[in-house]
């Protein structure tokens, strides 16, 4: 009978005007909390938990017993009710707080997705009245959206570690030494990364050049280079080139500071590296690597161009200094060895007049031959092979 009673009363409070509701229903429940919009961090060394605080009150007029239950979407993240249980008791008017705890997994890709904490009046009253399942207003609910964020996670190296050797006796085609960077993006996202130079006055004054290139570069240069590389892959795309404009007759020491960091997250560390390099002493021929100079505008035009295009305009460039180089060479040498055969003709010629004034006419038949053949070895001398 008592049980008739309620569920009459119930009906009758339902179907009264919504002011008088408000006054006094049979049930209610009620859920709030903090915050709708949720972002965890994924970072490996970052990652933890976002807590949010929320409230259940029973707004009815009689004891409830409500239901909890939580939900999200997408696989990688997790939802769960902290200080609450499944199923919880109110009195009328009674309110409890409650966590809500989102988690991601670690390095997990940026993506979104949709959450829902729901709370649902099983019954009322002391002895339990049931309740239709999302009848008479028994069901509350908070949404919204949990979001992993991007972050950026960098590894720069370079591919020798060793000290870089600048000197004559290189054996460098392209007349400067080329190092590989190596770099690893461990982010969640295809990252925007900057290598540049850091000591760039310092090895201007020191007469280094410098400049970078790569096969697939949004932008490269003298000083710096930048690149995309995709989350959880190596890039190998960039170089560096280093030369000195002449070498001189004292080696010396010296260190070209790297940095590299990301353009995406400004929050992102910064790695700097330092590659450790020396210069020998000169030697007589000349330039570094045998070459006169290698200039940095030279290094600038060479790092704008990639694949084999590049190795192409180096070779033509090292075989026309070369080659001009050889010229003078040679030239120099042929001078040298003519104005020694002048000399050693003029001493003979001395020599022989000397002899023919005190020898006999058979000695100075003699010497005759013996000049013959002198001037047959001096013709040999002047005729080159090589020239032909």
């Amino acid at each position: 009978m008592k049980r008739v009673v309620l569920i009459s009363i119930l009906l009758l409070c339902l179907g009264a005007p919504m002011n008088t509701q408000a006054q006094g229903t049979p049930i209610g429940v009620e859920l709030e909390c903090d915050q709708q919009t949720v972002e965890i961090n994924v970072h490996p060394q970052q990652n933890a938990p976002v807590i949010v605080e929320c409230t259940l009150t029973n707004t009815g007029s009689f004891n409830q017993k409500i239901n909890m239950d939580s939900s999200v979407e997408e696989n990688g993240f997790q939802l769960e009710l902290s200080g609450i249980s499944s199923s919880e008791t109110l009195e009328a008017g009674e309110e409890k707080k409650f966590d809500a705890i989102f988690t991601a997994t670690a390095r997990m890709e940026v993506k979104t997705s949709d959450y829902n904490i729901s709370a649902t009046i099983e019954s009322f009253g002391q002895d339990p009245i049931m309740v239709p399942l999302g009848q008479f207003g028994s069901v509350a609910s908070v949404s919204g959206q949990v979001s992993s964020l991007p972050y950026s996670r960098l590894s720069f190296s370079i591919q020798d570690t060793s000290t870089i050797v600048l000197s004559e006796e290189v054996d460098d085609d392209d007349g400067w030494y080329t190092i590989q960077l190596t770099l690893f993006n461990d982010g969640n996202f295809d990252d925007d990364i900057v290598v540049e130079i850091v000591n760039l006055q310092e090895l201007a004054d020191l007469g280094i050049s410098h400049s970078f290139f790569s096969v697939n570069p949004i932008y490269v240069g003298i000083d710096r280079y930048r690149e995309v590389v995709p989350a959880g892959t190596t890039s190998q795309a960039g170089f560096m080139n280093i030369g000195v404009d002449k070498i001189p007759q004292d080696g010396f020491e010296f260190e070209v500071e790297l940095r590299a960091y990301s353009l995406s997250d400004d929050d992102a560390s910064v790695i700097d590296l330092t590659v450790e390099a020396q210069v020998s002493g000169s030697d007589s021929s000349g330039g570094a690597f045998g070459l006169e100079t290698v200039s940095n505008n030279d290094l600038k035009l060479v790092g704008m161009i990639g694949g084999g295009l590049f190795g192409l305009i180096l070779l033509l460039v090292l075989i026309s200094r070369l080659t001009k180089k050889a010229g003078k060479q040679k030239i120099a040498a042929k001078q040298a060895k003519r104005a020694a055969k002048a000399q050693r003709k003029s001493s003979k010629s001395k020599k022989r007049a000397t002899r023919k004034a005190m020898k006999s006419e058979e000695e100075i038949e003699e010497d005759f031959d013996d000049d013959f053949d002198d001037d047959f070895d001096d013709l040999d001398d002047d005729f080159d092979f090589e020239d032909l």
